[in-house]
């Protein structure tokens, strides 16, 4: 069968876009070992100008301008699989390695998503990770704006063998993007288990759609990190502002983690050039945890993939995101959180 692969999109203020070795299941406490104060670890409270960055820094909801952080990812390589990331923007200048091309014949970037993704993960000021490298691996064709699955297990392949020439780096693999089928897609799941084996966690968005994520691949695949979009709403005649689920966002027990998706500004392109936009969706979310990760292994380079999908999910503020989804027995979402407070 074949399957096409498409960047999840959404719209805001400018252009935009867009499984789990147990989704819904308990989660205990991890053991994080630092390895050495890393010289790169942020004060405890700096100015941001993301209100994203804001909120995740934090345990309850509200925005005060400025965040902390347990570090920033000095040291670690997030490969980002995407349509292609624009290396010269400001937000990620200096940190972004070409990699694999799965469509060598057409445009190197295809549209600004792949760069909005990894400055989610990354940016300088945008992003929770602004230490990290980024690995730009496309397996978009720009000609046809889809992917394929082939393509994606090519690229896994290249990133494994790539892990192996930068054995002192750790890494995670960024994925966000969906397939188009309901369905369980059996070379997805090869392609994360090449990943995994390789000592990578796979971060993937949940997908832009008003339904359960486990009807959305790669959502419903087995041994990655799902992520939801959430969104900060006012509160109603004074009370306090709320985390829901954002709108069209995928939902239910196949979700391991949400983080903020609606509106977030990231680095974008305009004609061809270095901007910066509101983006939507779960591309967005996937980038944001995708660049905690890098954070958890810059303290613990040593932490596994699954070790480092239960840190993440372990040091989730719990039943902080409603879901608006009438889910008999579901406890409410579980936000990403990146403050310095243990």
């Amino acid at each position: 069968m074949r399957y096409i692969v498409r960047l999840a999109v959404g719209l805001a203020a400018g252009v935009a876009a867009c499984a789990s070795w147990r989704h819904g299941g308990s989660v205990a406490e991890p053991r994080v070992v630092r390895s050495g104060a890393p010289s790169s670890v942020a004060p405890a409270d700096e100015p941001t100008v993301s209100p994203a960055i804001d909120r995740v820094s934090k345990r309850l909801p509200g925005l005060t301008g400025s965040a902390g952080r347990a570090g920033t990812g000095r040291g670690v390589m997030i490969y980002v699989f995407d349509g292609g990331v624009a290396e010269n923007h400001p937000e990620l200048a200096g940190r972004v390695r070409l990699g694999f091309d799965a469509f060598p014949g057409t445009p190197r970037i295809c549209n600004g998503h792949g760069t909005a993704v990894a400055g989610a993960a990354a940016g300088k000021t945008l992003g929770v990770a602004p230490d990290a490298r980024i690995v730009d691996v496309k397996i978009i064709n720009c000609a046809t704006t889809h992917g394929t699955l082939d393509a994606i297990v090519a690229a896994a392949r290249w990133v494994a063998a790539d892990r192996r020439e930068h054995p002192d780096m750790p890494a995670i693999a960024n994925w966000s993007f969906v397939i188009d089928t309901t369905g369980a897609v059996p070379g997805i799941d090869t392609a994360i288990s090449i990943l995994h084996d390789a000592g990578l966690l796979v971060v993937v968005s949940a997908g832009n759609y008003d339904i359960d994520a486990c009807r959305v691949s790669p959502a419903n695949s087995h041994r990655a990190l799902v992520v939801g979009a959430s969104a900060l709403v006012p509160g109603v005649a004074g009370t306090a502002p709320r985390d829901v689920r954002a709108r069209s966002t995928a939902w239910g027990r196949c979700i391991d983690v949400y983080a903020p998706g609606d509106s977030v500004p990231l680095p974008a392109l305009q004609d061809g050039q270095p901007a910066t936009a509101a983006w939507n969706g779960t591309s967005m979310a996937a980038g944001f945890v995708s660049g905690a990760a890098a954070v958890l292994l810059e303290i613990d380079p040593r932490m596994t993939p699954d070790a480092l999908a239960h840190a993440i999910e372990a040091r989730a503020t719990p039943n902080a995101v409603d879901e608006r989804i009438a889910v008999a027995g579901a406890p409410r979402g579980r936000l990403l959180y990146i403050g310095s407070a243990p």
